[in-house]
């Protein structure tokens, strides 16, 4: 190989230009161009003679050495974003029935609730100052003897006082009777007739069932008769 390319110098063929002579001025002193490139290629050579000794030198590798400590728990990186819900499943198939549950313990009883309206009256037939209710449709209860103790003067032609009774009153009437008020003693209901109207109180407390001549004002009055029951 030429010396000159050993060194570096490459690239042209001319010798001269080679050792630095450009287009015929010298631009570096050929010698020291020539001095560098041998002391760097001095400095090369050597360092590769150290790593060959280096490498001669090296001995085999030894036994790998015991784990160290472990380190430290790092602090938690930050939470990342929540993800999207995913689709909707289909709904599964449905379960067999459970068992039933034991019934729990009956509670206590609560209190009794307020008295309702009084019912319409009763089915009854009367015979010999007895009357007898209805108990259900074709069942009649015992005979009940009463009293009467009023006596009321109706406008008969003849202008003769009849002795009515209580039960008269009760089943004598001509409409079906209407409720007009609820006062402090129960119900008032107005009863019409052949011959005129009277008004009848049904009691809700002890009051006695009775018919009136008169009601104005929420007031009964003019006594005509009233219901008692002998036994």
């Amino acid at each position: 190989m030429d010396p000159l390319q050993k060194l570096g110098f490459t690239g042209e063929k001319d010798s001269l230009r080679r050792l630095g002579f450009v287009g015929g001025g010298l631009v570096e002193d050929p010698l020291q161009r020539i001095l560098k490139a041998a002391e760097k290629l001095d400095k090369a050579l050597e360092e590769e003679s150290k790593a060959k000794q280096l490498k001669a030198l090296k001995g085999e590798q030894g036994p790998e050495g015991p784990e160290g400590p472990r380190g430290y728990q790092g602090p938690a990186g930050p939470q990342g974003r929540d993800g999207k819900d995913g689709p909707k499943g289909d709904i599964g198939p449905q379960g067999p029935k459970g068992f039933d549950g034991v019934a729990g313990p009956q509670g206590i009883q609560g209190v009794e609730g307020e008295q309702g309206p009084i019912g319409p009256m009763p089915k009854h037939k009367i015979k010999d100052e007895r009357i007898a209710f209805e108990i259900e449709p074709g069942v009649w209860g015992e005979w009940v003897a009463f009293t009467n103790i009023t006596q009321y003067n109706t406008s008969a032609p003849d202008n003769r006082k009849q002795k009515l009774n209580w039960s008269d009153y009760a089943i004598g009437y001509s409409a079906e009777p209407t409720l007009l008020q609820t006062i402090a003693d129960g119900d008032v209901y107005e009863y019409t007739y052949t011959n005129g109207s009277l008004y009848r109180l049904v009691p809700s407390g002890s009051a006695i069932d009775s018919f009136y001549k008169r009601f104005e004002n929420g007031v009964l009055t003019g006594l005509v008769v009233q219901k008692t029951i002998k036994i």
